[in-house]
């Protein structure tokens, strides 16, 4: 995935995105994640109710779609 890419999908609106190995992450607040070269870091509710952060590596995103609407395109 392209930094840019995703950076885009993130200001257009909620998107879910699915890595290489089917895991999915939806990403509804902006404020939730923030984007580097190389990683998506995420923040998620755990089972305990905590805040997690999460890492993604922008390598092994393998689709973003919107929520609410069609796919976009993965670099």
């Amino acid at each position: 995935m392209d930094k840019q890419v995703l950076d885009n999908a993130i200001a257009e609106g909620p998107i879910r995105i699915t890595m290489n190995n089917g895991e999915t992450f939806d990403i509804v607040d902006p404020k939730t994640v923030l984007v580097d070269a190389t990683t998506a870091y995420v923040l998620r509710r755990s089972e305990d109710g905590k805040l997690r952060a999460v890492w993604l590596a922008l390598v092994c995103m393998c689709k973003i779609e919107r929520l609410l609407s069609k796919p976009l395109d993965a670099a």
